[in-house]
Formats: structure tokens, sequence, C-alpha cells
């Protein structure tokens, strides 16, 4: 059944439009939650080996959607002329941590004591990039939908967006200040005290978001608005999943490398199911040359393609990294926590800054490529022209 067919169906009440169709939107940009909480019931009720989960789903899912950037910018011949300046310059992302590493040095030459703090607090900052990243995607979608369904309402804007900046961070904050792995890097005990107080109210103002949010839709239903319903059940499938991920006590006993699985595997599967939808709009379009575009339209012409090649890379890097002993889940071939760099930084550290450019260029490029309402090739891409 088409979508005006469905909107007739249940009348002008209920706006029924998605971004790619029903099975995609469903299985993936919706249902993609559904992973999320298969593995933390894994966790919760099995207790995996969530090193050994965090490994497979970095290698299968989540390092290739970094390849999937790649096919859509590095490797398209017309984009990587277009964003030529962009794309070079962000390159220097896989510089940054190799030059926090070298400031430690200079503090440590210069008698600081705490040399060590420049390194560590990198490391929070990446991994506080690595969360606003997803919840900066999934406020993509969120506008994605908005625009599908005709939604122009200010109020009603801002307000779906503090439902989802709120709903994602808010908890995230009640997480932070509760992990046993957390707390040290925020400079807490291993026990959580009057900081609990903070909790609370992390706590009491996601009810409140949440409230406002409910609120607004009942007022506007019956002064007789319509229901986007892809957006209510996008907002059903992120909002409950975050809070669960973040407030239930049982994620608490993983380590922080699960956790990291647990919010991002959602993202991932959106992310693959944009992406080729895009790339098939765009390089498998009916009379178009996909000669012009290079290799990205290769990595592009089948979904097997694009798998293997996508998921080949990213067991490449991601091996390489955990033998050189970087990355857990496999017997590393050099033992490079035990080499001295200098005082307390080990080869490992600076290996792994190295290999954190990876994520920190991915997030950057992201910011920039996926902006519908500034290009207008990109709208007749995702089909919102």
């Amino acid at each position: 059944m088409t979508t005006d067919a469905l909107s007739s169906q249940f009348g002008s009440r209920f706006s029924i439009r998605w971004i790619v169709n029903p099975r995609v939107d469903l299985l993936w940009f919706i249902g993609g939650a559904l992973a999320a909480y298969a593995l933390l019931f894994a966790h919760a009720r099995f207790q995996v080996d969530m090193i050994a989960v965090w490994f497979a789903w970095v290698v299968v899912l989540d390092s290739p959607h970094f390849f999937a950037t790649i096919s859509r910018t590095y490797m398209d011949r017309e984009e990587m002329m277009g964003r030529k300046r962009l794309l070079l310059s962000s390159l220097l992302w896989f510089a940054a941590g190799p030059a926090v590493i070298g400031l430690s040095w200079l503090l440590m030459q210069a008698g600081v004591a705490s040399y060590r703090s420049a390194w560590t607090t990198f490391l929070l900052l990446f991994n506080i990039w690595a969360y606003w990243h997803v919840v900066r995607q999934h406020f993509g979608f969120l506008r994605l939908y908005e625009r599908k369904g005709g939604e122009t309402d200010p109020v009603d804007l801002r307000i779906d967006a503090m439902l989802l900046y709120g709903g994602l961070l808010l908890p995230f904050g009640a997480f932070a200040l509760r992990h046993p792995e957390a707390r040290p890097q925020f400079g807490l005990g291993p026990e959580p005290g009057r900081e609990m107080m903070i909790v609370s109210f992390l706590e009491f103002a996601f009810a409140a978001v949440v409230a406002t949010w409910v609120v607004r839709q009942v007022a506007n239903w019956r002064r007789g608005g319509t229901l986007n319903v892809p957006k209510f059940l996008f907002f059903l499938a992120v909002i409950p999943l975050y809070a669960v991920i973040c407030l239930w006590d049982a994620t608490l006993s993983a380590p922080l490398l699960g956790f990291a699985a647990f919010v991002t595997i959602f993202h991932d599967l959106q992310y693959h199911a944009i992406v080729w939808f895009h790339n098939k709009n765009r390089y498998q379009a009916p009379g178009v040359d996909p000669e012009r575009f290079g290799l990205a339209a290769k990595v592009s012409s089948s979904i097997a393609v694009y798998a293997v090649a996508a998921i080949g890379s990213a067991a490449f890097f991601r091996f390489l990294g955990c033998g050189l002993e970087i990355f857990p889940g496999c017997s590393p071939f050099v033992q490079t926590s035990s080499m001295t760099l200098f005082g307390t930084i080990r080869w490992s550290d600076l290996l792994g800054s190295i290999f954190i450019g990876f994520s920190m260029h991915h997030y950057w490029v992201d910011q920039f490529i996926w902006r519908p309402g500034k290009s207008e090739q990109l709208r007749r891409e995702l089909k919102l022209t």
C-alpha cells in the first residue's frame, strides 16, 4: 500500500510519510533500536563476554560505518573535487591524539607532576564527542521526519528538539555520574555520594522534558492537529532506549566498551541504511553514468560488494590494532602496553591516539556532508524534493 493510500485510509489527522519506505524505515531507522535492546539483554540476563561482543560489533558494524562515509566522499570523484578543502584538512584529526601525547611530554619535561592529565582529558572529551555524535545523528533523523511530515511550527520544532536532546543527554549525565569506570574520569571516588542529588535532578529533568512533549502533542491533537506517525514511532524507539541503557542499574556492571556498543549499534544500523539509500540514488539512478563518480560507484554496485569492502577494511584495521595491544578482543603480537614511551605513557597510548583519529575524522566530516537544508543535490538524493 502506498503512502498516499495509507494517509487517505487513516484520514487527514495522521501523516504517514517515510524517509525511504515503511520496510526500510521500520526495520532500520526505527526498528534498529531492537539490536541495542538485544545486546543489553544479553549482558543483563546471560552475562555474555562484553569485550568479545564489543570487538565483533566494532568489526562488523561500527568501523564499517566509517567506510560508509568514505564511500560517499573520498571515493566519489565529484564529491572529492567539490569538498577538497574539507576532506583534506580533516585528515589533521589523525594528528590530534599524537599532538596531545606530545603536550604530555612537554609538561613532563617542565616538571609538571600531572603531565598525564592532558592525555586523560583528551580521552574524556573524545568519549563525550562520540556520544554527542550519536545524539546529532538521531537529531538529523528527527529533522528528516519533520520535513517529510511537512512540520513547520517553530514551537513544535523546538519542543521536539528539546525532547531529543534532553531525552538523550540527561540520562547520559546520570549514567556518567554512576558508572564505576566513568566516575574516576570526572575526578569522583569509586562510590556515589552527594552527586546522587545531581543524578536525581537529571532524572527529574528527563521526566519533565518527556511530560512537556506529551502535553504539547495532546494539545495539538485536541486543536485538530495532525499526528506525524513515523516521527512518533521514531521517538518511541529512541527516547525509551537511551533511558533504559543509561538509567538501568544492570548497565553499570558492563564495561564502558559494552556501553559504547549499547548506545551506538542503533546509530550504526541507521547510518548504513541511509548511506546505502543515498548511494543507490546517486550512483544507480536511471540515466546516470556511474563512471563519473569513480570508485564510489563500484563499491556501491551491490549490497554484497559494499558489505565486503566495508567489513574487510574494518577487520584489517581492527585486527591490526588488536595485535598491537591497542584494543582488546584478540591475542596481541606486540606487547605495546608494556613498552614505555616516556613516564607512564606507553607506546599503546601513542598508537591508540592515531587510531582514535579514524573516529574523530568521521565525526568531523559527517557534520558537514549531511546538510540537506543547504544542498539541493542532497535533497534529491534523499528524495526530499
